[in-house]
Protein backbone atom coordinates (compact mmCIF):
# COMPACT_ATOMS: atom_id res chain seq x y z
CA UNK A 1 0.00 0.00 0.00
CA UNK A 2 2.71 2.36 0.65
CA UNK A 3 4.33 1.96 -2.85
CA UNK A 4 0.88 2.35 -4.37
CA UNK A 5 0.40 5.82 -1.80
CA UNK A 6 4.23 6.71 -2.98
CA UNK A 7 3.18 6.03 -7.40
CA UNK A 8 -0.29 8.06 -6.73
CA UNK A 9 1.37 11.05 -5.07
CA UNK A 10 4.19 10.86 -7.68
CA UNK A 11 2.08 10.66 -10.40
CA UNK A 12 -0.14 13.38 -9.75
CA UNK A 13 2.62 15.63 -8.59
CA UNK A 14 3.80 15.28 -12.24
CA UNK A 15 0.16 15.58 -14.05
CA UNK A 16 -0.31 18.47 -11.40
CA UNK A 17 3.05 20.23 -12.68
CA UNK A 18 1.61 20.75 -16.23
CA UNK A 19 -0.16 23.99 -17.25
CA UNK A 20 -2.93 22.83 -19.13
CA UNK A 21 -6.19 20.23 -18.49
CA UNK A 22 -5.41 18.53 -21.49
CA UNK A 23 -1.51 18.32 -21.38
CA UNK A 24 -2.26 16.80 -17.87
CA UNK A 25 -5.07 14.07 -18.88
CA UNK A 26 -2.23 13.13 -21.92
CA UNK A 27 0.36 12.11 -19.37
CA UNK A 28 -2.05 10.41 -16.75
CA UNK A 29 -3.24 8.14 -19.49
CA UNK A 30 0.24 7.43 -20.97
CA UNK A 31 1.41 6.80 -17.41
CA UNK A 32 -1.49 4.67 -16.64
CA UNK A 33 -2.46 2.29 -19.63
CA UNK A 34 0.71 0.25 -19.50
CA UNK A 35 -1.08 -0.99 -15.63
CA UNK A 36 -3.82 -3.57 -15.59
CA UNK A 37 -7.28 -2.55 -14.69
CA UNK A 38 -7.11 -3.46 -10.73
CA UNK A 39 -3.95 -1.27 -10.57
CA UNK A 40 -5.79 1.55 -12.56
CA UNK A 41 -8.74 1.13 -10.28
CA UNK A 42 -6.83 1.50 -6.92
CA UNK A 43 -4.57 4.55 -8.31
CA UNK A 44 -8.47 6.31 -8.76
CA UNK A 45 -9.52 5.24 -5.16
CA UNK A 46 -6.37 6.70 -3.78
CA UNK A 47 -6.43 9.61 -5.66
CA UNK A 48 -10.46 10.40 -4.19
CA UNK A 49 -9.02 9.57 -1.23
CA UNK A 50 -6.50 12.39 -0.60
CA UNK A 51 -7.51 15.59 0.80
CA UNK A 52 -10.31 17.49 -1.79
CA UNK A 53 -8.39 20.50 -0.91
CA UNK A 54 -4.88 18.74 -1.68
CA UNK A 55 -3.60 21.20 -4.98
CA UNK A 56 -2.36 18.60 -7.33
CA UNK A 57 -5.22 15.81 -6.73
CA UNK A 58 -7.36 19.09 -7.34
CA UNK A 59 -5.97 19.48 -10.62
CA UNK A 60 -6.07 15.85 -11.41
CA UNK A 61 -9.99 15.56 -10.98
CA UNK A 62 -10.71 18.67 -13.23
CA UNK A 63 -8.93 17.20 -15.69
CA UNK A 64 -11.36 13.55 -15.50
CA UNK A 65 -14.53 15.61 -16.14
CA UNK A 66 -13.27 14.87 -20.46
CA UNK A 67 -14.11 11.45 -19.77
CA UNK A 68 -14.32 10.79 -24.10
CA UNK A 69 -10.93 11.66 -24.25
CA UNK A 70 -9.48 9.55 -20.95
CA UNK A 71 -11.27 6.64 -22.55
CA UNK A 72 -9.16 7.55 -26.13
CA UNK A 73 -6.14 7.40 -23.95
CA UNK A 74 -6.45 4.36 -22.56
CA UNK A 75 -8.21 2.27 -24.76
CA UNK A 76 -11.70 0.97 -24.62
CA UNK A 77 -11.51 -2.41 -23.49
CA UNK A 78 -9.50 -1.19 -20.54
CA UNK A 79 -11.15 1.85 -19.82
CA UNK A 80 -14.32 -1.08 -19.41
CA UNK A 81 -11.82 -3.47 -17.73
CA UNK A 82 -11.02 -0.69 -15.18
CA UNK A 83 -15.03 -0.95 -14.25
CA UNK A 84 -15.02 -4.30 -14.17
CA UNK A 85 -12.12 -4.17 -11.96
CA UNK A 86 -13.96 -1.66 -9.46
CA UNK A 87 -16.77 -3.34 -9.35
CA UNK A 88 -15.09 -6.52 -8.01
CA UNK A 89 -13.36 -4.38 -5.75
CA UNK A 90 -15.95 -2.41 -4.31
CA UNK A 91 -14.57 0.68 -5.39
CA UNK A 92 -17.70 2.86 -5.40
CA UNK A 93 -16.30 5.82 -6.57
CA UNK A 94 -14.46 4.46 -9.11
CA UNK A 95 -17.32 2.68 -11.00
CA UNK A 96 -19.29 5.47 -10.71
CA UNK A 97 -16.39 7.52 -12.45
CA UNK A 98 -16.25 5.09 -15.26
CA UNK A 99 -19.79 3.89 -15.78
CA UNK A 100 -21.56 5.31 -19.27
CA UNK A 101 -25.53 6.03 -17.53
CA UNK A 102 -27.83 8.24 -19.96
CA UNK A 103 -28.67 11.55 -18.46
CA UNK A 104 -31.28 11.67 -16.03
CA UNK A 105 -33.83 13.74 -18.36
CA UNK A 106 -34.07 13.40 -22.26
CA UNK A 107 -35.46 16.43 -24.68
CA UNK A 108 -34.93 18.50 -27.26
CA UNK A 109 -32.73 21.36 -27.06
CA UNK A 110 -33.21 24.32 -29.00
CA UNK A 111 -35.34 28.07 -28.91
CA UNK A 112 -38.04 28.69 -26.86
CA UNK A 113 -38.48 32.46 -26.60
CA UNK A 114 -40.34 34.33 -29.56
CA UNK A 115 -37.08 36.39 -30.28
CA UNK A 116 -35.17 32.95 -30.17
CA UNK A 117 -37.14 30.94 -32.12
CA UNK A 118 -36.44 33.36 -35.56
CA UNK A 119 -33.81 32.08 -35.76
CA UNK A 120 -34.77 28.52 -36.85
CA UNK A 121 -35.34 30.00 -39.94
CA UNK A 122 -31.92 30.81 -40.40
CA UNK A 123 -29.51 28.53 -42.35
CA UNK A 124 -27.10 26.61 -39.90
CA UNK A 125 -24.22 28.18 -42.02
CA UNK A 126 -25.47 31.59 -41.68
CA UNK A 127 -25.46 31.03 -37.90
CA UNK A 128 -22.24 29.21 -37.55
CA UNK A 129 -21.09 32.78 -39.21
CA UNK A 130 -23.25 34.77 -36.76
CA UNK A 131 -21.73 33.21 -33.77
CA UNK A 132 -18.43 34.73 -34.48
CA UNK A 133 -20.23 38.36 -35.02
CA UNK A 134 -19.40 40.85 -32.37
CA UNK A 135 -23.06 42.00 -32.14
CA UNK A 136 -24.05 41.28 -28.67
CA UNK A 137 -28.18 41.27 -29.71
CA UNK A 138 -27.26 38.47 -32.30
CA UNK A 139 -25.13 36.41 -29.26
CA UNK A 140 -27.61 36.21 -27.23
CA UNK A 141 -30.17 35.07 -29.63
CA UNK A 142 -28.37 32.43 -30.38
CA UNK A 143 -27.21 31.22 -26.98
CA UNK A 144 -30.16 28.20 -27.30
CA UNK A 145 -28.96 26.77 -30.52
CA UNK A 146 -28.68 22.90 -30.73
CA UNK A 147 -25.63 22.56 -33.08
CA UNK A 148 -22.14 22.29 -31.15
CA UNK A 149 -19.99 24.27 -33.84
CA UNK A 150 -22.58 27.23 -33.20
CA UNK A 151 -21.99 27.17 -29.47
CA UNK A 152 -18.68 26.65 -29.72
CA UNK A 153 -17.88 29.57 -31.62
CA UNK A 154 -19.90 31.35 -29.07
CA UNK A 155 -18.06 30.34 -26.40
CA UNK A 156 -14.68 31.31 -28.09
CA UNK A 157 -16.50 34.64 -28.72
CA UNK A 158 -14.59 37.72 -27.26
CA UNK A 159 -17.98 39.25 -26.62
CA UNK A 160 -19.24 36.22 -24.77
CA UNK A 161 -19.76 37.00 -21.00
CA UNK A 162 -19.73 34.10 -18.59
CA UNK A 163 -23.71 35.29 -17.48
CA UNK A 164 -23.97 34.02 -21.12
CA UNK A 165 -22.47 30.98 -20.40
CA UNK A 166 -24.49 30.06 -17.38
CA UNK A 167 -27.62 30.63 -19.46
CA UNK A 168 -26.09 27.87 -21.54
CA UNK A 169 -25.04 25.55 -18.83
CA UNK A 170 -28.19 25.66 -17.10
CA UNK A 171 -30.76 25.83 -19.91
CA UNK A 172 -33.20 22.91 -19.60
CA UNK A 173 -33.50 20.92 -21.88
CA UNK A 174 -30.16 20.88 -22.92
CA UNK A 175 -27.61 18.72 -25.39
CA UNK A 176 -25.50 16.86 -23.88
CA UNK A 177 -22.87 16.83 -26.49
CA UNK A 178 -23.14 20.81 -25.36
CA UNK A 179 -22.41 20.19 -21.98
CA UNK A 180 -19.89 18.45 -22.83
CA UNK A 181 -18.27 20.88 -25.00
CA UNK A 182 -18.56 23.19 -22.36
CA UNK A 183 -17.11 21.42 -19.79
CA UNK A 184 -13.87 20.96 -21.80
CA UNK A 185 -13.48 24.40 -22.56
CA UNK A 186 -10.29 25.36 -21.66
CA UNK A 187 -11.74 29.07 -20.08
CA UNK A 188 -15.37 28.55 -19.15
CA UNK A 189 -14.90 25.31 -17.31
CA UNK A 190 -12.34 27.05 -14.86
CA UNK A 191 -15.30 29.52 -13.95
CA UNK A 192 -16.85 27.76 -10.56
CA UNK A 193 -20.54 28.59 -11.10
CA UNK A 194 -20.68 27.81 -14.53
CA UNK A 195 -19.42 24.11 -13.70
CA UNK A 196 -21.88 23.69 -10.45
CA UNK A 197 -24.57 24.55 -13.42
CA UNK A 198 -23.77 21.64 -15.68
CA UNK A 199 -23.85 19.17 -12.48
CA UNK A 200 -27.04 20.75 -11.43
CA UNK A 201 -28.44 20.15 -15.14
CA UNK A 202 -30.95 16.76 -15.02
CA UNK A 203 -30.10 16.44 -19.10
CA UNK A 204 -25.77 16.35 -18.04
CA UNK A 205 -24.13 12.49 -18.33
CA UNK A 206 -24.55 11.65 -15.12
CA UNK A 207 -20.61 10.46 -15.63
CA UNK A 208 -19.65 14.20 -16.04
CA UNK A 209 -21.71 15.35 -12.89
CA UNK A 210 -19.93 12.92 -11.08
CA UNK A 211 -16.74 13.89 -12.12
CA UNK A 212 -17.22 17.57 -11.10
CA UNK A 213 -18.60 17.07 -7.61
CA UNK A 214 -15.31 16.53 -6.66
CA UNK A 215 -14.29 20.06 -7.15
CA UNK A 216 -17.49 21.27 -5.16
CA UNK A 217 -17.81 23.26 -2.28
CA UNK A 218 -19.34 21.55 0.32
CA UNK A 219 -22.73 23.64 0.55
CA UNK A 220 -23.36 22.89 -3.12
CA UNK A 221 -22.91 19.27 -2.81
CA UNK A 222 -25.83 19.70 -0.25
CA UNK A 223 -27.82 20.94 -2.39
CA UNK A 224 -27.24 18.54 -5.12
CA UNK A 225 -27.89 16.06 -2.72
CA UNK A 226 -31.40 16.85 -1.59
CA UNK A 227 -32.16 17.75 -5.94
CA UNK A 228 -34.85 15.33 -7.11
CA UNK A 229 -33.74 16.85 -10.45
CA UNK A 230 -30.37 14.88 -10.64
CA UNK A 231 -29.72 11.27 -11.72
CA UNK A 232 -29.66 9.43 -8.39
CA UNK A 233 -25.94 8.28 -8.86
CA UNK A 234 -25.57 11.85 -8.83
CA UNK A 235 -27.04 12.39 -5.68
CA UNK A 236 -25.23 9.21 -3.94
CA UNK A 237 -21.87 10.59 -4.83
CA UNK A 238 -22.69 13.69 -3.72
CA UNK A 239 -23.69 12.19 -0.22
CA UNK A 240 -20.22 10.47 -0.41
CA UNK A 241 -18.44 13.30 -0.89
CA UNK A 242 -19.84 15.83 1.25
CA UNK A 243 -19.36 13.18 4.16
CA UNK A 244 -15.54 12.90 3.65
CA UNK A 245 -15.71 16.57 3.57
CA UNK A 246 -17.12 16.78 7.05
CA UNK A 247 -14.85 14.03 8.34
CA UNK A 248 -12.35 16.08 7.16
CA UNK A 249 -13.43 19.04 8.04
CA UNK A 250 -15.74 18.52 10.78
CA UNK A 251 -16.83 22.28 11.23
CA UNK A 252 -17.32 22.74 8.19
CA UNK A 253 -20.82 22.06 6.31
Amino acid sequence: MEELDAFVLQLIGDVGALPEDSMRLELLGRRLSPLPPEEIALFFDCLYKIDPHHRNASKVRRALMNEERLREILGREKYSGVLIAAMHLGLRKVSRLFSQLPPHKHGVSGYEHEEEARMEYVSLGMKRTLSKSRSKDTLDRLLSDPDPIVISNILNNPRTTERDVLKIASKRPNSPRILKLLAGHGKWSKRYDVIKSIALNPYSPPRLSIAILEILLAQDLKIIMESGSVHPQVRMSAKDIFGQKKRLNPLKG
